[in-house]
């Protein structure tokens, strides 16, 4: 019992900063226009219909064989995105239209034209090179980037539901959420890579809630956690390549192993191999992925992310991308003998000046920039605006089902601080603290807390069935 104390007391201190997180989001949503409340009625009314509609549904589907239950679920879900793929055309333009050229020039040459600026940013590698191999198999069709869009989703859909697989109510609840999701559907009709990180953030999930549920039931400890370790660190390199959020991952599973669970003698031993593991594969693959961008860029990829801290920091553009500092990105590079990492060690620089000027009030830069990236999600109409008509329509779609995301979260993270539950679900709030953390650092956007759904959603129905089983506690 002393063994767990110290454990009890930082989970339910995450867990409060957690609570808090989700109560600052809601605090930090737009006001301003009369849709804007609308979007709160639309919350309540979820949540609601999760409560005593969701729940019934989910329960009638548990009755069902486990795969027959997924293959529906899944049959739904090609349907369902497929139709907002047909009916939401949008041009490619912007970051769009950049994954979009350099994966058509490695499919067709095996090489970028321009490759300062994916040496800049090497992150763009990642995506670009998946989707150049996705166009050699499936062909340069039109659609073919939300085709594999929609593939992606199914696959995150699936580990979402095999991540529940304990408790199928849970499992095709999580399922069926993550369908409805309005901003992920019209995320698929983009060329981007949020579709794609965010698969692999939940396989990595997945394998670990693997690794928890054999490592009791197996006696080959030093195979399975070599076998899951060398996985889970590829897995995190190929994330990091994709989005640099592969720290926060690692950072998410240390602090759980080592400070939010109590250490079973049985399996101490296997999670030293894997953590050990993952953090030697991750290691040695980062120069091998630099060497593959290098190849490729024609010169080493930028080391240091000055640009991206630079535009954080503009006040006047709340932290979000602006002219001012593309203007100076672009002046840096127009200088003789100019590198990427020359580049942005001088845009780091700037960072610095900007951050020390005396200029900034950070507490407002970062209350705007939590606006963004915590306080909606109707980016994406903003993105799809070409396609879509009836744009408020979508706003309040995307806002409501983003407002009750957080409350059901909040109502499964204080479930969750009540519970003695140490399981692999402590990843999902931790890892939403992390990205919100190193948001606040760098330039923000609204589609950033993509990878963020997922993990509100795997909380709000794990406390969704919690709530009957309180009532009961207390009876």
């Amino acid at each position: 019992m002393l063994q767990q104390r110290p454990a009890r007391f930082m989970k339910r201190c995450m867990l409060t900063l957690f609570l808090l997180l989700c109560l600052g989001a809601l605090l930090l949503r737009p006001r301003a226009w009369w849709y804007d409340q609308l979007s709160v009625l639309g919350a309540v009314l979820l949540l609601g219909l999760s409560i005593f509609a969701l729940r019934p549904l989910a329960a009638f589907l548990s009755g069902m064989e486990r795969w027959t239950l997924w293959a529906l679920l899944s049959g739904i879900c090609l349907l369902v995105k497929s139709c907002w793929v047909f009916l939401v055309r949008v041009p490619l333009a912007g970051d769009y239209s950049v994954f979009w050229g350099y994966a058509t020039q490695m499919e067709q040459w095996g090489l970028v034209y321009g490759g300062r600026y994916m040496a800049l940013f090497p992150h763009l590698y990642g995506y670009a090179s998946f989707l150049a191999g996705c166009l050699r198999v499936l062909g340069t069709g039109e659609l073919t980037a939300q085709w594999v869009n929609v593939l992606l989703t199914i696959c995150s859909g699936s580990f979402l539901f095999f991540l529940c697989r304990r408790d199928l109510r849970r499992a095709a609840a999580v399922y069926l959420l993550w369908i409805i999701c309005p901003s992920q559907s019209l995320y698929n009709t983009l060329v981007l890579s949020e579709p794609l990180y965010t698969t692999l953030l939940l396989g990595f999930l997945l394998l670990v809630s693997l690794l928890e549920e054999k490592g009791e039931q197996t006696e080959r400890l030093v195979r399975l956690g070599l076998l899951t370790g060398i996985t889970a660190g590829v897995l995190l390199r190929w994330c990091n390549m994709i989005r640099p959020i592969a720290p926060i991952l690692i950072i998410a599973l240390l602090l759980w192993r080592l400070l939010l669970t109590v250490k079973e003698r049985k399996n101490r031993r296997l999670w030293k191999i894997f953590l050990v593991t993952v953090l030697v594969v991750y290691a040695v693959s980062g120069p091998v992925a630099d060497r593959q961008v290098s190849a490729m860029a024609g010169e080493p990829p930028a080391s240091v992310p000055g640009y991206s801290v630079l535009v954080g920091l503009n006040q006047s553009a709340g932290g979000s991308w602006n002219q001012e500092d593309g203007e100076a990105l672009a002046l840096a590079d127009s200088r003789p003998g100019a590198t990427a990492q020359t580049v942005q060690e001088e845009m780091w620089e700037l960072a610095k000046n900007r951050a020390c000027s005396g200029e900034v009030d950070h507490l407002a830069l970062l209350t705007e920039k939590g606006k963004t990236f915590l306080g909606r999600d109707d980016a994406c109409v903003l993105y799809c605006e070409e396609g879509l008509s009836h744009h408020i329509r979508y706003q309040i779609l995307c806002n409501g089902f983003w407002c009750f995301t957080i409350l059901l979260a909040a109502v499964g993270g204080a479930l969750l601080w009540r519970r003695e539950e140490r399981s692999w679900l402590l990843l999902a709030p931790l890892y939403v603290l992390g990205l919100t953390m190193a948001q606040m650092l760098v330039e923000v956007a609204g589609r950033y807390h993509y990878s963020m759904l997922p993990m509100l959603l795997l909380m709000g129905v794990w406390g969704l069935f919690e709530i009957k089983r309180d009532k009961k506690e207390r009876i």
